[in-house]
């Protein structure tokens, strides 16, 4: 049976044997060692250019703070090598702040995902009608070749009620959270699939930005362009 956005109920597996033995409450976390490392061939085409412009901005604006509330002289040159090694030191952070803190959480009535302290979503179990695995094909004009594992958890109308990158998890994890939920599980992580097709399939997996790269990617461009020119101009001091 087919849903009108176009799922296939009949993809959906039960989950049995080993795969099935969790208990309750169940807790699944992001492994660090699954998945690409964080410094790694072709790790900067992969972050939103709109994020890394609005992250170049702050950074730019606390940058300047600190090099003109103390006084220091800095050439542009060492002031943006000081404002990228922030940036990397930031996400760095980031990253270890995600796998010490976030949870995929299941006990007897509700999911909750929480990514950091005071940041979690809850979904009641009773909404939840399956689990789909898909490998989604995350190429730009910018960045050939890109693909990324999600999950997905969808409703009995075959929409996505919750999603997460799953580039830290494993087969093994997806099973084990439909079990936890159960519910039937739809595992294909073997080959990847467009945003345009994944889409159609599932209504809900594909969010605004994803479907807007390309323009993002431009106004992000240019935001950084002209954060850089303010942040040159401000550095070189007023003309003489």
């Amino acid at each position: 049976m087919n849903t009108p956005g176009g799922y296939d109920w009949s993809r959906l597996q039960p989950v049995v044997g080993e795969f099935a033995r969790v208990s309750i409450p169940f807790e699944l976390r992001p492994n660090p060692k699954a998945g690409k490392p964080f410094f790694r061939p072709g790790v900067l085409p992969r972050i939103s250019l709109g994020l890394a412009a609005g992250v170049v901005a702050v950074g730019a604006a606390l940058q300047l703070g600190l090099i003109h509330g103390r006084g220091t002289n800095l050439s542009p040159r060492a002031a943006g090598y000081a404002l990228g090694f922030m940036i990397l030191v930031v996400l760095w952070l980031l990253r270890q702040a995600y796998f010490q803190e976030a949870v995929v959480r299941v006990d007897a009535t509700t999911l909750t995902y929480r990514i950091l302290p005071g940041i979690a979503r809850r979904i009641p179990r009773a909404a939840i009608a399956g689990v789909v695995l898909r490998r989604v094909d995350t190429s730009t004009s910018f960045a050939a070749g890109q693909e990324s594992k999600r999950l997905f958890l969808i409703g009995s109308d075959g929409r996505c009620i919750f999603r997460i990158n799953a580039e830290h998890f494993e087969y093994l994890d997806g099973y084990h959270l439909a079990a936890a939920l159960a519910v039937p599980i739809d595992p294909a992580w073997d080959f990847a699939v467009s945003r345009a097709s994944l889409s159609m399939e599932i209504p809900g997996t594909v969010l605004w930005p994803e479907r807007h790269v390309t323009a993002l990617a431009i106004v992000g461009t240019l935001l950084v362009i002209a954060v850089g020119s303010v942040v040159m101009t401000l550095l070189q001091g007023p003309a003489r």
